[in-house]
């Protein structure tokens, strides 16, 4: 597979979902347009707050975090004191809510992040736990969703962090579409995954080489699948 895609550095894959700026892998449209569809019938309107991110806006956020320029959240989503935090415990709260530049599933086009623009406007989204849990604004349009996906009828859609595997934080509001993600995550071998650090200009670079195992398996590959 070319790496490019794989890093989040071609756009080639793409497609616009019309009426927004949205880009999604072209090959996966027409399944999100059934279950948007699915969900205006039940009484929601599934929105998409993120979608495709290349790797130069996933690196400023990772720059940004990696410097104290961003709020730190702890797995709860508190925020975290940077100053008192080690380079390592640094590069680690990031991982929890943010992935290594070149190593995030938005690059594929085949996850986005999801609410119900009845309840939110897409100014007022934060992708906390707190929007898509029990009284949250969100949290109708997931129950909705949770029972979609447990019948098999969200069209190959799932959640890969539905579960806190001690790596990234559970994150209802992702969905991810199994029939291509699965095979892109196959693809993202370790040999990649240090091509893809070493070969960047990140802060904490040292950090991420030296714990570069630990992050592929708990971050990359340690999460729910369909």
């Amino acid at each position: 597979m070319n790496l490019d895609v794989l890093f989040g550095k071609t756009r080639e894959h793409l497609t616009c979902l019309e009426g927004t700026e949205h880009l999604l892998h072209r090959d996966m449209l027409q399944d999100f347009l059934r279950l948007r569809e699915d969900a205006r019938k039940a009484g929601f309107e599934l929105s998409i707050a993120s979608a495709f991110r290349g790797y130069e806006r996933q690196e400023i956020i990772w720059n940004a975090k990696a410097t104290g320029q961003r709020q730190l959240l702890d797995e709860k989503a508190v925020p975290l004191v940077f100053e008192l935090m080690s380079p390592i415990e640094i590069a680690f709260a990031i991982l929890r809510w943010s992935a290594v530049p070149g190593g995030s599933r938005h690059h594929w086009g085949t996850d986005v992040d999801v609410f119900d623009r009845r309840t939110q406007g897409q100014e007022d989204v934060k992708l906390v736990p707190s929007e898509v849990t029990a009284g949250g604004p969100a949290a109708p349009l997931h129950d909705w969703l949770d029972e979609r996906i447990k019948a098999s009828k969200a069209y190959g859609f799932f959640r890969p962090y539905e579960t806190d595997r001690g790596g990234v934080a559970p994150e209802r509001w992702h969905l991810s579409y199994a029939p291509l993600s699965q095979s892109f995550l196959e693809a993202y071998t370790f040999a990649a995954f240090w091509k893809n650090i070493s070969d960047s200009e990140l802060v904490l670079k040292n950090v991420l080489l030296q714990s570069a195992e630990e992050i592929y398996q708990r971050f990359m590959l340690n999460v729910d699948h369909p």
